[in-house]
């Protein structure tokens, strides 16, 4: 019954260092689709002089339920201030408040009345981006492994002192 309940206990610690890897795993992939989204709504700006909605559009083209939120608010409510379209949108609990913040501020930005301010709003955004998404990347590459190799070793720690 010993052996049963330590293999459990090593189980479950191993479990959750994985778990843990996976969510480094899963932030990053979130980072990286709204870094495509960036993007493509920066290449709507730039190429097509697209309408605000055809850019956010281009922008959640991949299911970004973010931008598909402030479409659907921008249909209902129109002439709304940006600060009231903005606020309040189902932001993603993997990202940080930092990140959420470069994403409100460029989301904002979008409704500048030039299309340069908008090309700027943008590219302002990707290059915050672009630091968020590397530590991100360098947090997954340390983290990630050191995680995994936590929860086999407190695996094997707990089936050690349980047996």
């Amino acid at each position: 019954m010993n052996g049963l309940l330590a293999l459990a206990a090593a189980g479950g610690c191993a479990a959750l260092g994985m778990s843990a890897s996976r969510r480094l795993a899963r932030r990053c992939t979130l980072l990286t689709a709204w870094d495509g989204a960036l993007l493509r709504m920066e290449g709507a700006v730039t190429h097509s002089g697209a309408g605000l909605t055809a850019v956010l559009k281009q922008g959640a083209r991949e299911g970004n339920a973010v931008l598909e939120a402030l479409i659907r608010r921008m249909e209902v409510s129109p002439a709304a201030a940006p600060e009231a379209l903005t606020d309040g949108l189902p932001w993603d609990e993997l990202l940080s408040p930092d990140e959420r913040e470069t994403l409100a501020a460029c989301l904002r930005g979008l409704f500048s009345p030039t299309l340069t301010q908008q090309a700027q709003a943008l590219a302002s955004a990707r290059d915050q981006w672009a630091v968020h998404l590397r530590r991100c990347r360098e947090k997954r590459e340390q983290d990630g492994k050191l995680y995994v190799s936590l929860g086999w070793l407190s695996g094997a720690a707990a089936f050690i002192l349980l047996c």
